[in-house]
């Protein structure tokens, strides 16, 4: 399976290691590696992560960060849709 990331998701993780960075340099690091260990586990189970209410899109937590990943399967391809604190709006509803 392939993985693709939105530029919208890449934005938004390259956000949140910004505002991360700015107080924790370290943990920012940190945040990122779990979200790209996240994905690479979705890569090899691309359906392990729950569905959401929104037909098609599946969501999953990046660890023990507040943190979630949205994605969709395509074929043979993993697109992630969006990466957001779990505190926001679901992108469907803002």
């Amino acid at each position: 399976m392939q993985v693709r990331y939105t530029e919208t998701a890449l934005a938004e993780i390259e956000a949140i290691f910004s505002y991360i960075a700015e107080r924790n340099p370290a943990a920012a690091g940190a945040v990122v590696d779990v979200i790209e260990t996240t994905v690479a586990r979705l890569e090899m189970f691309p359906e392990s992560a729950r569905a959401t209410d929104e037909p098609g899109v599946r969501m999953v937590p990046a660890g023990r960060f507040p943190y979630l990943i949205f994605y969709e399967i395509a074929g043979d391809e993993l697109r992630i849709l969006r990466v957001i604190h779990g505190a926001r709006l679901r992108p469907w509803e803002g």
